[in-house]
């Protein structure tokens, strides 16, 4: 993605020192001691958005995100958006982690890696076949976030983490992406 100087790129080894910091230690931990694990175990790959080279107020990596393969049971979808699917687990891709920077606060960064994924979902779909994508969120704000861009909380989810679902339909509709905030 490349828009306003701010650059998505695959993880490197480099990128999990860059002093990325977004307050949650679990994800702070991930990002730093095992991303570059579950690339190189093919367990999932993770995408970096790069800080603009004018901005040395922020780290060089101010956001990533994490995709996996996964499979759904079309149990733990609504009655409405399991109509007409099979009955066998369904493919999915799963958001495993995203986060922004602390210190990139009020640059969208979430919405930009969202899109991002989005769009490299779609191309998944369009070669391996997908029906949506799930995300666990992890605590209430993480909820909101994922619903304002259409993703749907799964019935029989009160724990946390709370698994939530966007379909393939709602990806294609939108060309731009998640709606804006």
């Amino acid at each position: 993605m490349s828009e306003a100087g701010l650059e998505t790129d695959a993880f490197t080894r480099t990128d999990a020192a860059c002093g990325f910091e977004c307050g949650k230690p679990a994800l702070d931990a991930y990002f730093r001691r095992y991303a570059g694990q579950n690339q190189r175990r093919d367990v999932g790959r993770t995408w970096v958005l790069h800080a603009p080279p004018d901005r040395s107020d922020l780290p060089a990596v101010i956001g990533f995100y994490t995709l996996a393969l996964g499979a759904l049971a079309r149990a733990a979808l609504s009655d409405t958006e399991a109509k007409g699917l099979p009955r066998y687990p369904l493919p999915v891709a799963v958001l495993a982690r995203l986060a922004r920077d602390r210190r990139a606060s009020g640059l969208r960064v979430g919405e930009r890696l969202l899109v991002d994924a989005h769009r490299r979902v779609l191309e998944i779909a369009e070669r391996a076949g997908c029906v949506g994508i799930v995300v666990d969120a992890k605590d209430a704000d993480a909820e909101s976030f994922y619903a304002h861009y259409g993703y749907a909380t799964l019935p029989r989810e009160s724990e946390w983490p709370r698994r939530m679902y966007l379909p393939m339909a709602t990806i294609r509709s939108s060309a731009e992406g998640p709606r804006a905030r």
